[in-house]
């Protein structure tokens, strides 16, 4: 788990000069590709 926070660290460093507030940014991107998926996947089973 230790390993894990410190990957996030440096990942959250790596984008902070590119994307703001990039520890909430991961988050709000996880969501998207979530209700993105379940769209995709409603509207496959739709077509049957």
């Amino acid at each position: 788990m230790v390993q894990t926070e410190a990957a996030m660290e440096a990942y959250n460093e790596m984008w902070a000069g590119i994307v703001p507030a990039a520890d909430i940014t991961w988050m709000i991107l996880i969501i998207i590709l979530g209700i993105a998926a379940l769209y995709m996947a409603r509207k496959f089973v739709t077509e049957f």
